[in-house]
């Protein structure tokens, strides 16, 4: 077990309690912490922070795990020219550096080891040289030998080795260091800044925490802990590299820290972000909902969400403080991976109202009680003026009045402006109706599909996405394409998502996030369903100890060495592929001397993006002829109304209903062009 703090070490302050506290001792225990001794251990042995010993024989460097070999003998093969199989037949030639510090040969003694090669201390090594004994076995048998008391540790801060020599005050390592940067000109006279702020000697798998503040020894231990439980890798050697910049900065602790400070000590971008992941975490700690809900940028991980929601734009306290209590009353009621950039689009619509009537009303509207129905109608100018400026389009108008219309509606309902409320006496008619919400602009959704051309040039590029970012998105990528699904539907697909029905249909069981439908059912063509078992058998081939029903079928490739995390969304990928492919020529009938006339023109690649698929995924539909109470359960739609807006000018459906069975058990969609795995 992991040794606990000693009582002078016991924590004063309320917030170094609690972060001790929130220390695991197993995790501690896996370490091997002590508390007076300070070194982190990395483990041989672990999923996240495992590093074994190299493969090469009589190497015991510790290698990333995964990895062959350490990062020497890595670079010695590539430099060898042999193949892999014969460099490691050949074990390691020559002789290795000291790992670590070891102790003499003599029985009892508490010296360290002059070198590695003398394997006995300075004082045992002069008295071997001087007994004529020929080898070390011989000395060791000598029966006068005495052992040695240490001499006392290294006075650097940062280093747990002893010294090796009566009258240095530094261990050996330390000392050479020392006289050379005296030697270059480098050392600026401040020994005892020096003996403060310089490294410990660097050994793989260990990271000293000695010098460091106990509040900042702390916190590197549970933003370790925490980065860990999310299967996050630390390599000893950042850890390492951030102990060292921390102790040359001098803070107290991290949260002291400033983006200044790292300016400073010229932080790479690595360990910028992983002092960033610290500070997340340790903001985190303690946090409630209860206590979030006060702030005016909240992160939604309290709430269960990912992202983060920002009120501070609103101009009027009491606005911005009533939206607050409506986002803490909505957040239980919203899914999927989309809620932060849903609600913050909701209280962008505040925000412009609360712009509204700083910019038009002589009090700023500072005073809800004046409020009224001219304020709303100069609100819903101001939209349209910003609207037809193009500072957004004419969609982000519609949703801005209806979003506010539901805010501010639903305020009333939870009785904020009643007496003693935050919105007391707000006049009723400050309010919108459904009549001030604009319509919609025509087809907003519709045409959205994208063309045969297209889709022929995209499904026969797939290989090229693979090659730019890896194969779990370019089956991603394929799977949307042919079960027009959206795409996180596709990217969190459990392992076994393949099924049969009863007549022996091909299924797949998926997730419909978005409006929270578990086990949703899709019937699919063989082709695609050899796609999935491929990725199976990928899946289960790289993760054979994770049981199956734990597995994701497109596994991430970081920070998941379980396969039990999905593959994040696909967009960034998918846009740089679509990017580099050479630009897509279709026909466009032009007008040329009042005649029509076809030409090749550039498809505008903008438009192709993931969720165009399900649109194009649609549109086929619609053009086979399936009727629309079919496609709306194919869409996994709950309103025939939603549906027609994922398709353009839908011929009228005389399916009789034997042809809409066929469709409902999915051998209809064997005819289904451009889909990557079907035929045409």
């Amino acid at each position: 077990m992991a040794t606990p703090l000693s009582p002078a070490q016991e924590p004063q302050d309320l917030r170094m309690r609690e972060i001790v506290a929130a220390l695991d001792a197993d995790f501690l225990s896996l370490l091997g912490w002590d508390w007076d001794v300070r070194v982190v251990r990395y483990p041989k042995s672990h999923p996240v922070l495992g590093m074994p010993d190299c493969r090469i024989s009589g190497c015991v460097t510790g290698t990333v795990l995964g990895e062959p070999m350490c990062v020497g003998c890595t670079v010695r093969w590539r430099k060898s020219g042999l193949s892999l199989e014969d460099f490691t037949a050949g074990g390691r030639t020559g002789q290795y550096r000291s790992i670590g510090q070891t102790l003499c040969r003599v029985p009892g003694c508490e010296r360290p080891c002059r070198s590695v090669a003398a394997r006995v201390c300075s004082v045992h090594h002069y008295q071997w040289s001087r007994s004529g004994n020929p080898t070390l076995e011989d000395f060791l048998r000598r029966p006068n030998l005495r052992p040695l008391p240490d001499i006392g540790p290294c006075r650097v801060a940062s280093c747990y080795r002893v010294r090796g020599r009566e009258g240095n005050v530094y261990c050996d390592v330390h000392s050479a260091r020392l006289a050379i940067e005296r030697r270059r000109g480098s050392f600026d006279g401040d020994e005892q800044r020096w003996r403060l702020t310089t490294p410990a000697v660097a050994v793989g798998r260990e990271v000293s925490l000695r010098g460091l503040p106990d509040r900042l020894a702390a916190e590197l231990l549970y933003c370790l802990q925490v980065r860990t439980a999310r299967d996050v890798k630390t390599r000893d050697h950042r850890f390492r590299q951030l102990c060292d910049r921390l102790r040359l900065l001098g803070v107290p602790s991290l949260e002291a820290l400033e983006d200044a400070d790292l300016v400073r000590a010229e932080t790479t971008d690595d360990l910028r972000m992983l002092v960033r992941g610290a500070r997340t975490a340790l903001r985190r700690l303690g946090t409630t909902p209860e206590t979030e809900r006060l702030e005016d940028v909240w992160d939604l991980v309290v709430f269960g969400h990912n992202g983060t929601l920002n009120f501070s734009k609103i101009h009027h306290r009491h606005f911005r403080e009533a939206v607050k209590i409506w986002a803490y009353d909505e957040l239980p009621r919203r899914r999927g991976r989309s809620v932060a950039s849903a609600l913050q689009n909701m209280i962008r619509g505040m925000t412009l109202l609360s712009e509204s009537l700083r910019l038009q009303r002589e009090d700023g509207g500072r005073q809800p009680r004046l409020l009224g129905r001219t304020d709303m109608v100069n609100f819903c100018n101001r939209v349209a003026f910003l609207a037809e400026t193009g500072t957004f389009g004419t969609h982000h108008r519609v949703n801005v009045i209806r979003y506010v219309r539901q805010i501010t509606n639903r305020i009333r309902v939870m009785g904020l402006t009643g007496p003693g409320q935050i919105l007391e006496g707000l006049p009723s008619d400050f309010t919108l109706s459904s009549q001030d919400i604009p319509d919609e602009p025509e087809d907003a959704e519709a045409g959205r599909d994208l063309p045969d051309e297209v889709m022929r040039e995209l499904c026969d590029n797939l290989d090229l996405l693979e090659k730019t970012s890896n194969r779990e998105y370019r089956v991603a990528t394929e799977l949307v394409i042919d079960t027009g699904r959206r795409p996180d539907e596709i990217g969190t697909l459990k392992w076994d998502c393949l099924a049969k029905d009863p007549d022996g249909s091909l299924i797949l069981l998926y997730d419909n996030h978005k409006n929270y439908r578990l086990g949703r059912r899709l019937p699919i063509a063989k082709a695609t369903a050899a796609v999935i078992t491929e990725q199976q058998e990928r899946v289960r081939e790289r993760f054979p100890d994770t049981p199956t029903g734990m597995l994701k079928l497109l596994p991430s490739p970081v920070a998941n060495p379980a396969g039990k995390k999905s593959i994040g969304p696909i967009g960034d990928a998918h846009r740089a592929w679509v990017d580099e492919l050479a630009d897509i020529m279709i026909p466009v009938v032009v007008e040329v001397d009042g005649q029509p006339v076809t030409k090749l023109l550039p498809f505008d690649k903008s438009r192709i993006f993931p969720y165009a698929y399900r649109h194009t995924y649609a549109q086929r539909h619609a053009d086979e002829g399936i009727a629309p109470d079919v496609l709306m359960d194919l869409m996994d739609h709950r309103e025939l109304s939603t549906t027609q807006t994922y398709y353009r000018n839908p011929q009228e459906s005389h399916q009789t209903g034997e042809k809409s069975q066929v469709a409902r058990s999915g051998r209809g969609l064997t005819r289904t062009p451009f889909s990557c795995n079907l035929a045409a």
